[in-house]
């Protein structure tokens, strides 16, 4: 079933220079995809470039320091 939406000229810009070859539909849903804390994370620092062992050393420091400061 097809909608008819209005958009601002800045919205559809930014649609359409993100799209690449994918539908404004596609786009739209990516961009109202909830994601959990973890995939936002590996998204920004690029998939497979996070050094698990290293989270956890951060983890740990980050409860040290928590709890010792907050």
């Amino acid at each position: 079933m097809t909608k008819i939406i209005s958009l601002s000229n800045k919205a559809y810009d930014e649609l359409k220079r993100i799209k690449n070859n994918k539908s404004f539909s596609e786009v739209i849903m990516l961009c109202l995809e909830k994601k959990s804390n973890k995939e936002k994370i590996l998204e920004f620092f690029g998939k497979g470039g996070i050094d698990i062992k290293k989270i956890k050393e951060v983890r740990a420091m980050w409860l040290k320091w928590s709890g010792k400061y907050a």
